[in-house]
Formats: C-alpha cells, sequence, structure tokens
C-alpha cells in the first residue's frame, strides 16, 4: 500500500519500492555521514523529515531521533522507529480517498481516459472536486480515482451515480451505458486491505484471494431506459438511421476484410517464394482483388417489423430489484436489521442512499423527532433479462419494443408463479436453487405456444447444502402442476405496455398486430432437468408434461414442426426475406432445376432447403446438421411439404437428411454424387462458422460453381471463412478459390447492433485462374 503523503508517495517512487519502511536512527546517522550513496541519503531523509511531521503532530507518540552512542541505543531507536511507523502506517494510507467507477471501457487510450475524467467535472465547479490521481488497469472495466481530500468522496460519488440529479441519470460512458462509483476497499486496523469471504464481505477465507464476482459491485435498481440501452441499444435511433449504421458496419467490418484476409495470403505467399528461390511459380493479385471496392455491400434489406418482432424469447430466472423509502431514527441511519422492512429471509436487502439521508436531516415528524430517508431495495422472485447483469436483477420485458405482447403477458404469469412459490430461483453464484430460464416459442399464424421449463434437480444444484435444507423433492411436483395450470387456464393476456415517446407508433398497423396477438394459448409445456453449470446442448432429454410434442409455424408455402431443441428464426416475417434471396441467387445459376441437387450445410429443420424445393429452382435437396433433434424435425417437415423420403438408405430420393457433423460426412457425400449432376450449396453455420474440413471440401469439389452463404456472424466467423474460400490454394485448402459477387445485409434484428449477411461466393473460371497463376 503506497504512503497517501505527497512527498513519501515520490521518495517511493523513487526507489521503485511499492511499501515504505521507516529507517532506525542508526541507518538515519549512516546515510549522513556516508555521502557516497546520494540517492539512497536523499530517500532517507525525505523520509525522516515526514516522521518528523509525525512526531509534532501526534505527541503521544516518542521516537527519539538522537544519534546512536552505544549499539544498545541504536537497537533501541530503531524499535522506536518501527513502532512509529506501525502507528502512522494507516494514515499514510489513502484508500479512504479513493473511488472506484465501474463500467468505464476496457481499452482506453490515455488521453480517451483523461478526456473521461475530464468530462465527469465539465460544469460542476460550485462541488470543488480536485482529482489527484487516476489509475487504470489496461484490460479491467474499470478505474481507481483519488481524490484530494476524503470530504471529497461522496459528492464525487454522487455525481457519477446521479444521485444530485432529479431525473436519476449519472455520468456515462463513451457508448452511453451508466457509470456507477463506490468507496474502494477498506482497511482493518493494522493498515493491511481486507480480504472477502465468498459473501463479498469480511476477511474471506485467509488465502489472500478475493472473490472477483462480486468485487466492487452492489446490488441496485435498472430503469426502464437502462434496459432498452443494454438489450435495444439501437432505440433512440431511427429506423433509417440504424439501417445506414449497419450498412456501414457491413462495409467496414465484413466486406473489407474480407478483402484484406485475401490480400495477406498474397503476401504470405510472395515471402515464401522469396525465401525459397527455387519456386518460380509467380501468383498475381486476382483481378476481382484488385479493384477499388471488391466487394459491393447492396444496402440492407429492412425488416418487415421493426416492434414485436420476435417469436422466442429467453427469460431468465432471479430476482427483480426495486425500490422502496423506509424512515428510521437520524441517529441510527438504518433500520434495524430485525425490523419488518430488512428482512434477509424476504429477499430484501438494505442499501445507505446518501443523497436521501442529507436531505432529510433537517426534517422532523409530528412528534419533533429527526428523521433520516433511507433506501430499501427489495428483491422478489421473477423471471426477465439481465440487463446489468447480476447485480442489476432480472427485468421484465414490458419496455422493450422488440418484444411481442404475449411474452409479457406469459411473463406476468410466471412472475405470479414465482411470488408465490416456495421453490426459489436458481443462483448461479453458489450453484443453489430450482427455477433457471423460461424459454418461449410462440406461431401468431397457428396461434401455437411452446414453453421449456429449464431447472436444476428438485434436490438441489451442484452447490446444495449438505444439510438438505434446499432439497424440495417434496414439493416440486405439486409446483410442476401448478405452474402448468397457470400457463394453460386460458388465453395469453396481453397487458398494456408503454412505450418511449420516440416510439413511432402506426396506429393501423398496431391495430392489426393486436388483433394478430389475440387468441393465442400455450400448447405444449416441457422441462428440463440440468444440473450442470452452464446451458445444456440441444440434445439435452426434456420431459414432455402437457400438450403437443412439437410447435407449427407457417414460413412462405411450407409448413414447419419446430421441437424444443431445434434451431429456427427468431423473426418470422424476416425469415421470409431471407429466404426469398437465398431462393433468387439459386434460381440464377440452374438452368435445370430438375436435375440441380443442392447441398444444404447446418439445414437446422431444413427451412432453406425445403422452401427452395417448393419453389422449383432445385430438383433434390441433402441436408446436414449436427443436431439430432433437428434433424427428426427436418424429415418430419419434408413429409409435411410432399417431400417424403422413402428410405432412409435411399441415396436417389428426392430429400435425404443427416445427422452428423459437416465434416464428417460432407466430403463422403460428395463422392456418391453423379458427376453430372450439377450441384449448388448454401451454408447457415452457426456463429462459430464453419470447420476448416468444410471449407476443403467445398473448395475440393469444383463441381461446386455457387455458394450462398448465410451469416449470423458476418463481422467475425464470415471474414475468416471467405477469407478461406477466396485465398489462393495451398496444401491445406486446395481447389480453384472462390470470389465474391454479391454481399446482401438483411436486417432480421431492428433495435439492435446485429444483422444478418447473405453472400454470394462464385466458383472463379478457368481462364481467370490461369491468368494469374503462370
Amino acid at each position: 500500500q503506497k504512503p497517501c503523503a505527497t512527498m513519501a508517495t515520490e521518495q517511493v517512487d523513487a526507489t521503485g519500492s511499492a511499501e515504505a519502511v521507516l529507517p532506525s536512527s542508526t541507518d538515519t546517522k549512516a546515510g549522513r555521514d556516508d555521502l557516497s550513496s546520494s540517492k539512497e541519503t536523499k530517500t532517507k531523509v525525505g523520509i525522516e523529515d515526514i516522521k518528523k511531521e509525525e512526531i509534532n503532530e501526534h505527541e503521544n507518540n516518542t521516537a527519539s531521533t538522537a544519534p546512536a552512542t552505544s549499539t544498545a541505543s541504536a537497537n533501541d531507536d530503531d524499535g522506536n522507529a518501527e513502532t512509529q511507523h506501525e502507528n502512522n502506517k494507516k494514515n499514510w494510507d489513502n484508500t479512504s480517498k479513493k473511488v472506484v467507477v465501474h463500467n468505464v471501457l476496457k481499452f482506453l487510450r490515455a488521453k480517451e481516459l483523461e478526456k473521461l475524467v475530464s468530462s465527469w467535472l465539465d460544469g460542476h465547479d460550485d462541488l470543488n472536486i480536485k482529482i489527484v490521481k487516476v489509475k487504470k488497469p489496461p484490460r479491467d472495466n474499470w478505474v481507481k480515482v483519488t481524490l484530494e481530500s476524503e470530504e471529497m468522496v461522496e459528492p464525487f460519488i454522487k455525481l457519477i451515480n446521479g444521485d444530485n440529479n432529479k431525473d436519476g441519470e449519472g455520468e456515462k460512458n463513451f457508448r452511453g451505458k451508466a457509470l456507477f462509483a463506490k468507496r474502494a476497499e477498506e482497511v482493518d486496523d493494522e493498515g493491511n486491505r481486507k480480504k472477502r469471504g465468498r459473501d463479498g464481505e469480511g476477511d474471506g477465507d485467509g488465502d489472500g484471494n478475493e472473490n472477483k464476482r462480486g468485487r466492487g459491485i452492489e446490488e441496485r435498481v435498472l430503469t426502464a431506459e437502462e434496459v432498452r440501452d443494454a438489450i435495444t441499444p439501437l432505440w433512440k435511433m431511427t429506423y433509417e438511421e440504424q439501417l445506414t449504421m449497419k450498412w456501414r458496419e457491413m462495409v467496414k467490418k465484413c466486406a473489407m476484410k474480407i478483402v484484406k484476409e485475401v490480400k495477406d495470403k498474397f503476401r504470405t505467399l510472395e515471402k515464401e517464394a522469396r525465401r525459397n528461390p527455387s519456386n518460380r511459380n509467380i501468383i498475381k493479385l486476382y483481378d476481382w482483388v484488385a479493384t477499388k471496392r471488391a466487394i459491393e455491400v447492396e444496402k440492407p434489406v429492412p425488416s418487415p417489423k421493426m416492434y414485436k418482432y420476435r417469436n422466442k424469447c429467453e427469460f431468465t430466472c432471479g430476482y427483480h430489484h426495486y425500490r422502496e423509502e423506509a424512515k428510521s431514527k437520524a441517529e441510527n441511519y438504518h433500520i434495524d436489521a430485525a425490523g419488518d422492512n430488512v428482512n434477509m429471509e424476504a429477499n430484501a436487502t438494505e442499501t445507505k442512499d446518501s443523497s436521501n439521508d442529507i436531505e432529510s436531516t433537517n426534517k422532523v415528524n409530528k412528534n419533533g423527532e429527526d428523521e433520516a430517508k433511507t433506501t430499501i431495495i427489495r428483491k422478489k422472485p421473477a423471471a426477465g433479462f439481465l440487463a446489468g447483469g447480476w447485480q442489476g436483477g432480472v427485468h421484465p420485458p414490458h419496455c422493450l419494443q422488440n418484444m411481442p405482447d404475449w411474452s409479457c403477458g406469459l411473463a406476468d404469469i410466471i412472475n405470479e408463479f414465482h411470488a408465490t412459490s416456495p421453490i426459489p430461483p436458481y443462483d448461479s453464484k453458489v450453484h443453489r436453487g430450482i427455477w433457471r430460464t423460461f424459454t418461449i416459442r410462440c406461431s401468431l399464424r397457428t396461434k401455437e405456444c411452446m414453453v421449456i421449463v429449464l431447472h436444476a434437480p428438485a434436490s438441489g444444484g451442484v452447490g446444495a447444502k449438505e444439510d438438505g435444507s434446499d432439497d424440495y423433492s417434496n414439493v416440486f411436483d405439486r409446483e410442476k402442476k401448478r405452474l402448468i395450470n397457470m400457463l394453460t387456464e386460458g388465453l395469453i393476456p396481453m397487458p398494456k405496455r408503454i412505450f418511449p415517446e420516440n416510439h413511432m407508433y402506426d396506429e393501423a398497423k398496431e391495430e392489426k398486430n393486436a388483433a394478430n396477438d389475440v387468441g393465442i394459448r400455450v400448447t405444449s409445456i416441457f422441462f428440463q432437468e440440468y444440473e450442470g453449470l452452464s446451458h445444456p446442448s440441444p440434445e439435452h432429454p426434456v420431459q414432455h408434461a402437457f400438450g403437443k410434442k412439437s410447435l407449427e409455424e407457417k414460413l412462405g408455402q411450407c409448413t414447419f414442426q419446430i421441437s424444443p431443441g431445434a434451431f429456427f428464426q427468431t423473426n418470422t416475417e424476416g425469415a421470409e426475406k431471407l429466404y426469398d434471396i437465398v431462393v433468387d441467387r439459386i434460381r440464377e445459376v440452374t438452368d435445370d432445376p430438375e436435375k440441380t441437387l443442392m447441398f444444404d450445410v447446418c439445414c437446422g429443420t431444413g427451412t432453406i432447403g425445403l422452401t427452395c424445393l417448393k419453389e422449383g429452382v432445385v430438383g433434390r435437396l441433402v441436408g446436414v446438421d449436427i443436431s439430432e433433434p433437428a434433424i427428426a424435425d427436418a424429415e418430419v417437415n419434408a413429409e409435411k411439404n410432399g417431400y417424403a423420403q422413402d428410405k432412409p438408405s435411399d441415396k436417389k430420393s428426392i430429400t435425404r437428411f443427416v445427422a452428423s457433423r459437416a465434416e464428417n460426412v460432407l466430403a463422403d457425400e460428395m463422392k456418391i454424387i453423379p458427376k453430372s449432376t450439377p450441384i449448388v450449396a448454401v451454408v447457415d453455420p452457426a456463429r462459430d462458422g464453419l470447420h476448416g474440413t468444410v471449407v476443403k471440401t467445398l473448395r475440393m469439389n469444383e463441381k461446386i460453381q455457387r455458394l450462398v452463404y448465410v451469416s449470423c456472424n458476418p463481422t467475425g466467423t464470415l471474414v475468416r471463412d471467405g477469407g478461406m474460400l477466396c485465398a489462393p490454394p495451398t496444401k491445406r485448402y486446395p481447389g480453384r478459390p472462390f470470389k465474391v459477387t454479391m454481399a446482401q445485409p438483411v436486417d432480421m434484428f431492428p433495435l439492435t447492433s446485429h444483422c444478418e449477411m447473405v453472400m454470394t461466393f462464385d466458383r472463379m473460371s478457368v481462364e481467370e485462374y490461369n491468368k494469374c497463376h503462370s
């Protein structure tokens, strides 16, 4: 711990030591007598001056500074100096003047940090706050601020947290996220930093390890605006502004980066050629890469719905935080922990609201007694979104404009159940509790709704107590039945919601959407037990508890069955726009559709492939996906739409679906196709992108003249995969490369920064290839 005095800090920094220890009188005398080591003498004399000042301020501390006349007196003086050091160590520590500000950006340059900190004090000269030092670790999202005096700490915390503002808004980072300030960690009576226990307070476990999960973070109540900022960060922008921003991002972070990836491959090959003079193969930069705009990005296709477009929602179980005010006597400043208002068993926590305390010091009640306001953050079990992490609790979806009314109605039913259930929500910090998540799928076209309840074992999670006090086996079945009854006793209610002023209200569309939302009921319920620490895989078994075993959805000309673990696009109307683009790209290259075979890699429930069959742009379909439930749905969907597979072993049927990793079976599937069969391929991978073996297989099979890549991560894995598909051939990735001929963004997620990309790759012709490979 560094001393807080200015001179002490400078001297310690000069020596390069993190701690300063006062020298004994013998050391001081030696330093005065021996001037050959000037740096050491300067340090000791400076610290000796500090010691003298401390002696004048504290008369009860008597440390002798006289020169030693004998070995015994020198030892006595040495002991006195150490006693003086220990007595004044706390006074040197300036932790009481430090404030930790959370939620700053992880990566900030020195000038950016200086600009951010100075912006906090702009226009607040009346507070007389002076910042002495600012420290930020390079990869953390917090900054430690040292103030000139301890009196400035509370006003500074109120300034950051917005306690003095009428609207309650405090300072924000460069991305508009609210900052949060609190005092730095205190020191104990011996001047050592207190260690945290598992609960984030106290002396910890004594091994020096702190509880990093809750360090420096207090529970708080989120406003509706903070929730929107976290879940739908673009809600303040017009839809035209959102589309423009997404288009620019696709140009800069997707198209331009793919071109850069390809050019980097050429530079690597050129360097290898220079190191190996025997290699005379010269590869010129491909013409399409050398153009000014190698990849022309089209304007994004807008979503048919800007609001209430999601057909799937996932609510996390936890505690909803809300604020209450209570009164207590001024001399206590806190409500007694045994009182009715603060009952930890009732899931309530109390925090001191310093602004209210200051404002209430001059108030008196009818009996003439001073009263002080305290703010109580109460918690109740609920399901919703973790907009601000666990310290902000879960928040219901009602304020989010992308959430449909039926999701809010179900959230109300679920939260009503939580309020009366003896079984608590799951706590991921200690891995105790039962209810984990509620996943809801809904179809406005078939009026069906599916609810999937993820829960820990009824006997307790991984962190179950040894005494069995958190074993709810005796009441779990009863609560399951009660939850099913509450979800299925009638139509899903449609609560009234209040949206912000910039919500572009279209009365005709709102009335149409409201009519579509009416008449929806829960048609299937599943329970899924999982005792792991993260999330179950799509293949993890589920227990069917009520109604149908799948959800039915209509998309375009097709009807699809969706199982609990299967993937389906979350914007139904947007998915139709997306699939129309894929169909058009395939139609352009299929001269004889009936003989054309389509490879649907990562096919899911078969939506893209079956849509292409229904539109008549291909004649046969082979789908591959890792998820067995999705493949089972794909086979049922093929039968529903008139393309039933005759036999699983029949490799000449119109449709065939394979449940396996694409990299394991794609090469073998390619071998059994007749050479005369024209092939097109569509890939729709998860955010992780394509496996390297899949890229290799697609490149090697030159019968594939067109590849349509549907990406949900265009600024990430599409850049990597696009670079490998278009780069010059190597031993690892042989075959004639592709080139990008079209890039079409599709906005499937209005109000958020996410965007889908449909990128078309065409095989380079033999003439183009030979021109650059001499």
